[in-house]
C-alpha cells in the first residue's frame, strides 16, 4: 500500500473521530465539562487529519493556506489535551480553561509579523515542535504528579497523553523523514488508529454503564420479585450465615471477577436463593454486600501505617476492585471522601 492509498485510509479515519467528537462536543448537549473538552479536541484533530490526508491525496491544494490551517488546528487541540489533563487532578474548569488558546495566538502574530514585513509566511514544523512536546511533557508531568487525586473521566487521562506522545514521535518523523512519501501519511494514520480506539474505548464504556444501570434497576425491583416466594426465614439466615463465611473467612469478595453464581455454588445454594436471601433478610443486593466488604478492606489497609508503601489501587485490587475508578467511586459513595482523602486524614491522627 502506498502513501497516496494511506491517506485515503486516515482521511476515513478522521471521519471516525469527526463523527465520535460531534456528540460529544454539541453545545446544545447535556455534556459534562471532560466530555465537551474531549469531543472538541477530537474535532479539531479530525480536521487538521482530514486536510493532511487530502492534501497527500491530491484533494486539497498543498498551499501556505491549507499548511496554516493544519497548524492552527493543531495548536488549538493540543492544549485542550493538556487542559483535559489538568480536569482529571481536580483542576477548576474556570482555571483549567484559562491558556489553551495562547498558543493560536502567539502563531496568529508571528504569521502577521512576517506579512508586515514582506517575508514569507511559511513557518517551518520545527518551530512548532517544541511548543506541541512542552504541551505534551506538561500535560504528563501534571498527571503523574497527581496520580493519586485523578478523577474518573470519559477516557483515563494516561491514555489520552500516551496517544498524544505517540503522535509527537509520528510528528518528529515526518520531519525528519518526511522527502519519503509513504512517511508523510504517518501522522494521519496515528491519528486515525487514535480515533478508531476511543470510539472503541466509549462504546465498551457505554456498555458497562448500561449493564449497571441494568443491574441498579434489578436491584430496585428485588422485594417485589420475592413477594411470593417460598423460602422461609430460618433457611435464609442459615444461608447468610454460610454466605458471611464465605465472604469473610474464604476473602471471596477479593476476587475481581466474583459473580453471584460462584458465590452460590460456593455456599451449596442457587444463585436465587443467594440473592433472594440477601435482598429480603439483608436488605441489600449481592454486588452492594460485596462492595462494602470490599472498601471496609481497603479502610483496614488505609490505616495500617505498614500499607503506606503501597499505592491505593494496589490496595484497591487486593480487596477486589477490579480499576481505580471502581474504587473511588464506590468509597466515595460510603465513606463521603475519596481513599486518598481517607489516607491522608488517617496519617494525620498519627503524628
Amino acid at each position: 500500500m502506498g502513501a497516496h492509498e494511506l491517506a485515503f485510509v486516515a482521511l476515513a479515519g478522521s471521519g471516525v473521530g469527526t463523527a465520535l467528537g460531534l456528540p460529544m462536543a454539541w453545545p446544545r448537549s447535556d455534556r459534562p465539562p471532560d466530555v465537551r473538552l474531549l469531543g472538541t479536541a477530537l474535532l479539531m484533530m479530525s480536521a487538521a487529519a482530514a486536510l493532511i490526508s487530502a492534501r497527500l491525496a491530491g484533494l486539497a491544494p498543498a498551499t501556505a493556506a491549507t499548511e496554516h490551517t493544519i497548524n492552527l488546528l493543531g495548536l488549538c487541540a493540543f492544549p485542550l489535551l493538556v487542559t483535559y489533563a489538568r480536569l482529571a487532578v481536580g483542576a477548576p474548569i474556570a482555571t483549567a480553561h484559562a491558556e489553551w488558546w495562547l498558543p493560536a495566538l502567539g502563531y496568529t502574530m508571528v504569521l502577521m509579523a512576517r506579512a508586515t514585513i514582506d517575508t514569507s509566511t511559511r513557518v517551518p514544523f520545527a518551530w512548532l515542535a517544541p511548543i506541541i512536546c512542552g504541551f505534551t511533557v506538561a500535560a504528563g508531568v501534571t498527571v503523574w504528579r497527581h496520580r493519586d487525586h485523578r478523577r474518573s473521566l470519559v477516557v483515563p487521562a494516561q491514555w489520552v497523553i500516551a496517544f498524544v506522545a505517540v503522535l509527537n514521535v509520528a510528528q518528529l518523523i515526518r520531519m525528519e523523514f518526511g522527502y519519503i512519501p509513504i512517511v508523510r501519511a504517518v501522522v494521519p494514520l496515528v491519528m486515525s488508529i487514535g480515533f478508531l480506539t476511543l470510539a472503541a474505548f466509549a462504546a465498551w464504556s457505554t456498555f458497562a454503564r448500561a449493564s449497571a444501570s441494568a443491574g441498579a434497576a434489578a436491584d430496585k425491583t428485588a422485594g417485589k420479585r420475592y413477594e411470593r416466594s417460598g423460602l422461609d426465614e430460618p433457611f435464609a439466615r442459615q444461608l447468610l450465615d454460610r454466605i458471611d463465611r464465605a465472604l469473610t473467612r474464604d476473602r471471596l469478595y477479593a476476587r475481581v471477577d466474583l459473580t453471584l453464581a460462584q458465590l452460590a455454588s460456593a455456599v451449596e445454594a442457587t444463585p436465587h436463593q443467594v440473592s433472594e436471601a440477601l435482598n429480603r433478610f439483608a436488605a441489600a443486593s449481592f454486588a452492594e454486600v460485596v462492595t462494602r466488604m470490599r472498601v471496609e478492606d481497603v479502610k483496614a489497609q488505609l490505616r495500617d501505617p505498614v500499607n503506606d508503601l503501597f499505592t491505593i489501587e494496589g490496595i484497591g485490587l487486593s480487596a477486589g476492585f477490579g480499576s481505580r475508578s471502581a474504587l473511588y467511586a464506590a468509597f466515595k459513595r460510603l465513606e463521603g471522601v475519596t481513599p486518598t482523602m481517607f489516607r491522608d486524614r488517617e496519617r494525620h491522627t498519627r503524628v
